[in-house]
């Protein structure tokens, strides 16, 4: 009875503190953006198998990426008390050896099912792997890099997307990924940037008293201010474009952007005469108005493959 209880809560600890289950799967079901707009029919038949697999592949993908931060951060986080119960190595719960074994098998599960899959899937599946690889283990450790970190994580998301989309049937080689899923990439490509330059300057005085060469740090306070004001200025362009093409062709996926849009003002409404700060708007035009026009979009998809008319509000259709 010992030994199960012992080997349940080993099992627990490596997938909540290890594979850090929670942040896998909200990475997770960022990708799974790019799998639903690569469907191309309302069947759940057709993509049962597809859906399984990426689920797997996208999982392992994921919490190797986190898992491989904890096993290279071990050592730092052991004397950081906020992150030492979260990092299941620095906190002596599991051995560096069995780490080693957990990443690999991780890899491998991946790799494994994509190679069956097709090409196209495992060579992709290998660059994800690599990403995740090169962000925390050195010598790359591209984490630890000024403004290569925040590239990175634009180059990150932007391919989770695109990893989405190839499982549910879409392919690089022969162009069958649309356009919306590329403008959709980029976006929260660009979203992901945002919210790294952020923790960044949030963590600014902290990084800078311990020595820690983050983009804020290497490019001063003032200059990161002014970058996330531009990558909120690029976001917001490309979320301009999404309305435009996509979410004003259908009066539901439009108005839900539209409510979101109202209601993320009224949120931000000032309060005692004080004006909300510049952080208050990034995050109004990153987060709220960037949820509503993901959101929409999907509206948007969906009404496509239910072959709904479309309104043609600007006088053309661009389906």
């Amino acid at each position: 009875m010992k030994n199960k209880m012992e080997n349940k809560n080993t099992a627990w600890i490596i997938i909540t503190k290890f594979f850090r289950f929670k942040d896998a799967f909200k990475w997770a079901i960022i990708s799974f953006i790019g799998f639903i707009l690569g469907t191309t029919a309302l069947s759940f038949r057709n993509y049962i198998l597809p859906f399984l697999i990426f689920i797997v592949t996208t999982f392992c993908i994921m919490a190797f990426t986190f898992a491989i931060n904890n096993y290279y951060d071990a050592k730092s986080d052991k004397i950081n008390p906020r992150r030492k119960n979260i990092n299941a190595i620095a906190s002596g719960q599991i051995s560096r050896k069995t780490a080693i074994f957990l990443l690999f098998f991780l890899a491998f599960i991946s790799l494994i099912i994509s190679i069956f899959y097709g090409l196209e899937i495992f060579i992709f599946c290998g660059f994800l792997l690599f990403l995740g690889w090169a962000y925390s283990a050195p010598p790359l450790r591209t984490k630890n890099i000024p403004v290569i970190d925040v590239i990175w994580h634009f180059i990150g998301f932007f391919s989770y997307i695109i990893w989405g989309n190839l499982i549910s049937g879409g392919s690089i080689y022969h162009g069958s990924i649309p356009l919306l899923t590329w403008l959709m990439a980029v976006s929260i490509g660009l979203f992901s940037s945002i919210g790294q330059v952020g923790n960044h300057i949030r963590d600014y005085s902290s990084d800078k008293g311990t020595g820690t060469k983050t983009f804020a740090v290497w490019a001063g306070l003032d200059k990161a201010k002014i970058t996330i004001n531009f990558l909120t200025l690029f976001h917001l362009i490309v979320l301009v474009l999404l309305i435009l093409l996509y979410t004003i062709e259908y009066y539901a996926s439009f108005l839900f952007f539209i409510a979101i849009a109202f209601l993320g003002l009224i949120i931000l409404k000032p309060r005692r005469g004080v004006f909300p700060t510049k952080n208050c708007w990034t995050f109004y035009f990153s987060i709220v108005l960037g949820g509503g026009v993901y959101i929409s979009v999907l509206i948007y998809h969906i009404y496509t493959l239910l072959g709904v008319q479309p309104l043609d509000l600007l006088g053309f259709s661009i389906i």
